[in-house]
């Protein structure tokens, strides 16, 4: 009996009853509990059941002391997921529910509340393969308002794993997480009738739109980076949406509850990947350049050190973006400390070449959050917090034109944390170029205003 149980189960076939679905989920809870246990032990680690609720927070690090055993771990979970789901299912048919709630298994706390209802639920009377008139099925006719609320649920719980929990900001992320989203969006709709292409790709739109909206609310990111990453989110959300409406077409239907789940199992996976492999961007220059109407005497003065800027025109820094507002210098040559000054605070420059009238170049060893996030109030996110654009040293390059003509060439190197790069760099390039235009502008202004005074 036992064996034909569990058959089944393995093939997603069959019922549970709720006190089957009660002590297999204790006993599976214990025996995984055992499991990971066990393997903590075996590095060291004591692994506590809260665990579970409240990961460990060194798994968010970049510097875990121990990367293999969180990879080992989720490895030793596939088993327990796969065997889980099933039961899931099964309970659901046993209990005449649809098989759509599953999703619900991926879902912090909502799936505790799943277990706990599933648990309790009597068996239904219906055979399973009942077909409720149209009128009779709440969901067909909530479909699109139920599969963007879950949609966006799993969504988010996905972005804190990535951003929170992985401190990753990579393809898993900005595309992955549009694009399992808008699959499931699309199923809950498409499951039980086919819609149209034009429904469909709107309701996935809404989905990571709905998915911002909570994000901002519980002050987990900001408006402006929000926007920016909405023109990767939009598409891979839709692209999701339409592969999963294929995936429903009556005349080739390939799609089944296990199938979509394993493609919403397999992402976390995915984002565990790339936090493992400690992704490193490479170091990119950003050159500006500019002509200055004075001679290169004048213009160096005027960029080892200058006075207040006055208050950004530009619309850039008015959405929280950090902005150069001075400049001072201590000492002299090399191994003199610049502070460039930003609206969010200093960087520190020690200078590393000083050939006056022709290079000044400078490391950067401490830099100011990159923006200000606005939202509701104050906001605190892993890549500010962290600086995942990292400027890692610089330079001024001076060019007598003639005696009283200067280009002077300003360089950024830095590192930007966010993949896709060829997306993200045309952001982070833009914004480093406005920075050195403000800074080289400011310069022209004042050096120009010098030359332009006669001698005493």
């Amino acid at each position: 009996m036992a064996q034909v149980f569990w058959g089944r189960l393995l093939k997603f076939e069959g019922r549970v009853s709720r006190t089957q679905y009660l002590l297999s989920g204790i006993i599976l809870v214990g025996v995984k509990y055992a499991v990971d246990s066990f393997i903590a032990s075996r590095f060291g680690e004591r692994w506590h059941a809260s665990n579970y609720l409240l990961p460990p927070p060194d798994i968010a690090l970049l510097t875990s002391p121990h990367p293999r055993l969180y990879l080992i771990l989720w490895a030793a979970a596939i088993p327990f997921f796969w065997i889980g789901i099933s039961l899931t299912l099964a309970r659901l048919r046993d209990a005449g529910q649809r098989a759509l709630w599953l999703f619900l298994f991926f879902v912090p706390i909502a799936n505790l509340l799943l277990f706990f209802f599933l648990s309790l639920e009597p068996s239904s009377t219906l055979p399973e393969d009942r077909s409720l008139p149209a009128g009779l099925s709440p969901m067909r006719r909530f479909a699109p308002l139920l599969g963007v609320g879950l949609a966006a649920a799993l969504g988010f719980a996905l972005v804190l794993l990535s951003a929170n929990f992985f401190a990753q900001y990579a393809w898993g992320l900005f595309l992955g997480v549009p694009f399992v989203t808008g699959f499931v969006a699309s199923w809950f709709l498409n499951a039980r009738t086919l819609q149209s292409r034009k429904l469909t790709a709107g309701v996935c739109a809404l989905t990571p739109m709905v998915i911002g909206l909570a994000l901002i609310g519980f002050r987990m990111e900001g408006l402006v980076c929000l926007l920016m990453a909405t023109p990767l989110a939009l598409p891979f959300s839709i692209a999701g949406g339409l592969v999963a409406r294929r995936c429903l077409d009556g005349h080739h239907r390939s799609l089944s509850p296990p199938g979509v789940t394993a493609c919403v199992a397999i992402l976390p996976l995915l984002m565990f990947a790339e936090h493992f492999a400690n992704l490193q961007p490479p170091v990119r220059p950003v050159v500006t350049s500019i002509t200055i109407n004075a001679p290169v005497a004048v213009v160096w003065k005027n960029v080892i050190a200058f006075p207040p800027l006055a208050p950004p025109t530009e619309w850039i820094f008015h959405t929280g973006i950090a902005y150069p507002i001075g400049a001072v210098i201590h000492g002299s040559g090399v191994g003199a400390v610049r502070y460039c000054r930003f609206s969010t605070g200093d960087f520190v420059e020690p200078i590393t070449v000083w050939d006056e009238n022709h290079l000044l170049a400078f490391s950067v060893t401490a830099q100011p959050p990159a923006l200000r996030e606005i939202g509701f109030g104050p906001i605190s996110t892993p890549h500010v917090d962290r600086n995942y654009m990292r400027s890692q040293h610089g330079q001024f390059r001076l060019v007598a034109l003639d005696d009283k003509h200067t280009l002077l060439e300003g360089t950024t190197w830095y590192q930007d944390y966010f993949w896709p790069q060829i997306y993200w760099r045309a952001w982070s390039d833009a914004i480093v170029h406005r920075i050195h235009t403000r800074v080289l502008e400011h310069v022209k202004q004042q050096a120009e205003a010098e030359a332009s005074r006669p001698p005493n």
